[in-house]
């Protein structure tokens, strides 16, 4: 079982490498769910990390059915990622009804050969969830990171039933701390975690690399 860190900063990518994570999300503001960091930034995060990188591919925070103008902006994002080391990239496009927008999910995937590609929390908002494991199976998406639906402690059946489909790799996200971890990591693949590793919770607060460690004993 993967333990995945977010990292908000160059400084958190170095600062985590030091610890026992597995993998590291990449993103911006993560206060408004998180965005695609800067150019700058995601190449020199492919290049200072020794952990896989996956990035946030996301322009803004208006939802998951992006404007023409908005995707052409992650076309152009998606291309330059394709240049850098990172291992990935995190991204969710749906369809105004709710349905996983196969055609969208397929332009960005062709740009990025080689990389690992994760379906983020759009996902949640999917109706026919088990359809939409489905389809991200077809365009090869190897990772969903969910809740479930609303709040996580709330949806265990759900993600067990989800993980039991073997489609993907189901991995945990947004509201995993050290008091559910235990009750969680049974019905998922991996865990993915934020301001549960930081040293007071909160995004400001720095990496704690103890805490990192401490959290993925648990998953072993």
């Amino acid at each position: 079982m993967k333990l995945e860190v977010i990292a908000t900063s160059i400084e958190d990518i170095k600062q985590i490498n030091q610890s026992q994570a597995d993998r590291i999300e990449f993103c911006f503001e993560l206060e408004r769910g998180g965005l695609t960091p800067n150019h700058q930034a995601i190449k020199e995060a492919g290049e200072v990390s020794k952990l896989p990188v996956n990035v946030m591919l996301r322009p803004n925070d208006f939802g998951y059915v992006y404007s023409d103008q908005d995707f052409t902006q992650m076309l152009d994002d998606a291309k330059f990622i394709a240049t850098t080391k990172v291992n990935g990239v995190v991204m969710g496009f749906l369809t105004p009804d709710n349905k996983i927008d196969k055609l969208r999910f397929k332009q960005i995937i062709n740009l990025l050969p080689g990389k690992q590609i994760v379906c983020h929390r759009a996902f949640q908002e999917v109706i026919d969830q088990i359809q939409g494991l489905k389809d991200l199976h077809e365009l090869g998406v190897e990772i969903v990171l969910t809740s479930g639906r609303e709040k996580i402690d709330e949806s265990l059946d759900l993600l067990k039933t989800l993980t039991e489909t073997k489609l993907v790799i189901i991995q945990a996200g947004g509201g995993v701390g050290f008091d559910n971890i235990q009750a969680i990591k049974q019905v998922v693949d991996d865990i993915h975690v934020g301001t549960a590793i930081r040293q007071t919770k909160s995004w400001d607060a720095p990496i704690s690399i103890a805490k990192i460690n401490q959290m993925k004993a648990l998953l072993n």
